[in-house]
């Protein structure tokens, strides 16, 4: 099973419908596949830091997904709320196992292992207290942050198709604090006046926000949440 990206959008309530139907039935599965293949990035990115090899931390990877679509939720109220906090959970947790594993084979084999780094704060140069290397649960919600913001953009593109691919790769910088040069410039590109690029930026970025509060809606089991999550997101992605 590929892992790297999901395709299409999501149903709305794709979190609370796997808390309700159970990872387990037809419905909770899929949804639970389909959040799997979304947030695959930020897995990986925790056991690279880990200080898994690039090879191992995608089969690792995986693994853990593989793992979690079978198994479903060991208990019948899994950590409710949003699913980012789950999967944390459940890849530390996954990890954990990895390294006790690890530590059993050496003890039985007599074999030498490279040694996984348990120190969530190591930056990956092996620096013991670099004030610049974030907590690992930083790390995690950072490419947690990256991942939802790059699905919104995605569906805003694809909204684009037939046409208008140009105008939105023109206007594209303004939704992320991009260098987007001045709005007449970007005028003259498009044949546009100056003040309808305006208007244009106004309208894309307002479009943006919306998908970015649906994209996030389906990790949370609870809507009003959704601007909670918004902020703290855009705080991590700095």
């Amino acid at each position: 099973m590929q892992f790297t990206q999901a395709s299409g959008n999501f149903v709305s309530t794709r979190w609370t419908l796997v808390l309700r139907a159970n990872a387990a039935s037809p419905e909770g599965k899929a949804a639970l596949s389909d959040l799997c293949a979304a947030y695959y990035q930020p897995v990986f990115v925790f056991l690279r830091r880990m200080g898994f090899d690039e090879d191992v931390a995608r089969d690792n990877a995986h693994s853990f997904f593989a793992h979690l679509l079978q198994r479903g939720f060991p208990g019948p109220d899994p950590e409710r709320g949003r699913f980012r906090s789950y999967l944390l959970g459940a890849v530390k947790h996954f990890v954990s196992g990895l390294q006790n594993h690890e530590r059993r084979e050496k003890r039985g084999g007599g074999r030498v292992h490279e040694s996984l780094n348990s120190d969530a704060e190591n930056s990956p140069a092996g620096m013991i207290g670099d004030p610049t290397v974030l907590p690992m649960a930083e790390v995690f919600d950072r490419e947690w942050a990256i991942a939802v913001m790059n699905r919104a953009v995605a569906a805003l593109a694809s909204e684009h198709m037939n046409g208008r691919e140009a105008q939105f790769e023109a206007l594209r910088p303004w939704l992320m604090g991009d260098e987007a040069g001045s709005h007449a410039e970007t005028g003259r590109t498009l044949g546009m006046s100056e003040g309808a690029v305006k208007v244009a930026v106004h309208r894309l970025r307002k479009r943006f926000r919306e998908l970015l509060r649906r994209e996030i809606a389906q990790t949370l089991d609870d809507h009003e949440n959704v601007e909670d999550e918004l902020r703290y997101l855009c705080s991590v992605h700095g």
